[in-house]
């Protein structure tokens, strides 16, 4: 039996790397401790015409049925809700979200606190309309696993680490949204190609340089990279100047940059979901 859950770990692998690295990294937390495999989906809603988002209603192998929000733009991102009562109404519950990486990823729950509606649009119930009323509100997250290469944290040393990066991931997206003429990023490779030379020139092209860059006199190194101290201090705010000149800024953003965009859509994300979304049943 060992050898045939193996094989079968090995050949769903295999199939994702058929589907690309990053569709791998993001299933894959999930396929090493066997969770991807603990639930089942008893119903399907997909918005339409063509739209990106879905709601699925899941029976667990352990625990109650809840509703599942995704999103086809962000496939490594859940939000979990309460089942709708008689008259539609559901709670929020948690947010789950995986950020792949080259050499591993971060993936994390966190509490939400929040309520939505959830009701047929048609006496045939194929039809049904998804809205979330009032303010989301993200707590504290309550477990998660990192994964870096061979070695993986769990538990309470997974848990301060990831906490360490959400402040800092907080921080710099808080900056991001301050900077003015900010276009509007498709997807997350626009969104890393936009920030990757104002963040950090010291690692792109002369001619990607942004017209704040200057020589300076002024040197630190951090992570193998001598940081540019003068353009730390004339673009960034002073609690991120450690951040930036120590390196452990390039090492977020090569390690979670999908967490850091995830982190800077999020008001956008919450804005779309309380507008009226009509879905239609696909399952």
């Amino acid at each position: 039996m060992k050898y045939k859950r193996a094989g079968f770990l090995i050949s769903a692998a295999l199939l994702m790397i058929g589907g690309g690295c990053v569709s791998l990294a993001e299933t894959g937390g999930k396929v090493l401790d066997g969770s991807a495999f603990a639930e089942k989906t008893l119903a399907s809603y997909q918005e339409e015409p063509g739209g990106k988002t879905r709601l699925d209603r899941v029976h667990p192998k352990d625990g109650p049925e809840f509703i599942a929000i995704r999103f086809d733009s962000m496939p490594n991102l859940r939000i979990t809700g309460s089942l709708p009562d008689g008259e539609g109404n559901f709670y929020l519950s948690s947010l789950y979200f995986l950020s792949p990486n080259t050499n591993g990823w971060n993936e994390f729950t966190l509490e939400l606190s929040g309520s939505g509606s959830f009701v047929s649009s048609d006496a045939a119930q194929t039809g049904a309309l998804l809205q979330l009323k009032g303010p989301v509100e993200t707590l504290d997250i309550r477990e998660g696993k990192i994964r870096r290469g061979a070695s993986r944290l769990t538990g309470a040393q997974a848990l301060t680490a990831l906490h360490n990066r959400q402040e800092r991931i907080e921080a710099i997206t808080l900056w991001m949204k301050e900077q003015p003429g900010l276009p509007d990023f498709l997807d997350r490779e626009t969104f890393e190609e936009y920030w990757t030379p104002l963040l950090f020139p010291e690692i792109v092209k002369q001619k990607k340089r942004p017209a704040a860059w200057t020589e300076g006199e002024s040197w630190v190194l951090g992570e193998d990279v001598k940081w540019n101290s003068v353009y730390t201090k004339s673009v960034f705010p002073e609690d991120l100047w450690p951040v930036r000149n120590s390196g452990t800024l390039l090492r977020d953003w090569e390690e979670a940059s999908g967490w850091i965009y995830f982190a800077f859509e999020w008001d956008h994300i919450v804005a779309s979901l309380s507008e009226t979304i009509e879905l239609k049943k696909i399952k």
